[in-house]
């Protein structure tokens, strides 16, 4: 920094950056009280001292009455981080190396270049904390490059063209001209949401299935719904988002009826309490077939009340798992020595 800057006002810039770094649209009201200003004319002395000399660029809408930084220029803040914030990012990286493995490497290096700047105990206690915070969920791997031109054809709204095998079906490779919208991770596996033109209709993939992935020069030709993927991704029970467009109501008995109420399954779920200790789970889900996994996986305590079509699924696939476990007489498995 210059020479002729106090090191107060060093101090009253660095935390100048960083309240417009935090906050979005900051009002010029809230803006002076956060930071002790008593004179407006000091605080404009500042705003232009930082445009001019480090090329920071602060945006003011007159009808709002606020600022907004687009780009901190030269201008290097220094943060203060409290001992949360420490957690959360170190949790944050952690869990980052585990569901992208390919960015291991890149979480470490960070972490590292961030560890050397904090003070001994906090950034220990935060390391510990966050390795602690890490969950051991399976993640399926995936070819890096395609994940990285996945997210690139995303960033650049381009038209991607992939080559892709599902295990369902014949089991074939099959080649898409995709709309790439958002990747989502769900049920150990990262899928990539896109607007397919041909089918005319929103499309999932499993990026551990696309074989090859190719990036086109020209703009998408269907735009993302405003939802978003975070609301596309959480209208599944499991991996398969979509419309909402079955009603489901399963009663779950005790002792079960105690577990199944300390997670949110659904972002739509209702939960209700009947006189016998019972929980009745209400939902609108995309897929009928991913919540019959999840009765089976819960019986004996759970049974679907609504729709009928889930019930008779459920029949179907215990009918399939009782063949599947019979034994004979004696107890040995039938049909096998």
């Amino acid at each position: 920094m210059p020479r002729d800057l106090s090191s107060i006002r060093i101090a009253r810039l660095n935390d100048l950056v960083q309240e417009l770094s935090i906050h979005g649209w900051l009002p010029r009201k809230d803006l002076m009280t956060r930071l002790e200003y008593t004179h407006g004319r000091t605080l404009e002395r500042d705003l232009t001292y930082l445009r001019d000399q480090y090329g920071v660029e602060i945006e003011y809408d007159r009808h709002r009455r606020a600022y907004c930084l687009r780009g901190t220029g030269r201008f290097v803040a220094v943060f203060e981080l409290t001992e949360r914030e420490v957690t959360a990012l170190a949790a944050g990286l952690g869990m980052a190396s585990h569901f992208l493995p390919h960015l291991q490497d890149e979480c470490e290096s960070l972490w590292g270049k961030i560890r050397f700047r904090l003070p001994a105990g906090l950034s220990d206690h935060g390391e510990r904390l966050g390795r602690s915070a890490v969950v051991a969920l399976p993640v399926s791997p995936m070819d890096p490059k395609t994940f990285e031109t996945c997210l690139n054809a995303i960033r650049e709204s381009r038209t991607i063209r992939i080559r892709y095998r599902s295990p369902y079906g014949d089991g074939s490779v099959k080649s898409y001209e995709l709309s790439p919208w958002g990747v989502f991770f769900r049920a150990h596996a990262w899928y990539l949401w896109a607007g397919c033109p041909e089918a005319g209709e929103a499309r999932t993939f499993r990026i551990s299935r696309i074989q090859q992935v190719v990036k086109e020069e020209r703009p998408i030709d269907m735009p993302p719904p405003q939802s978003g993927v975070a609301a596309f991704a959480q209208s599944a029970w499991y991996a398969c988002p979509g419309e909402p467009c079955h009603g489901i109501r399963i009663r779950v008995r005790p002792p079960l009826a105690d577990v199944v109420a300390e997670t949110r399954w659904h972002a739509s779920q209702t939960l209700e309490r009947t006189e016998d200790g019972s929980l009745h789970l209400s939902a609108k889900v995309p897929d009928l077939d991913e919540v019959a996994r999840w009765v089976m996986a819960s019986s004996p305590y759970a049974e679907v009340l609504k729709p009928r079509a889930l019930r008779e699924r459920i029949r179907d696939l215990a009918g399939e798992t009782a063949g599947n476990h019979a034994c004979s007489s004696n107890g040995t498995v039938e049909g096998k020595e």
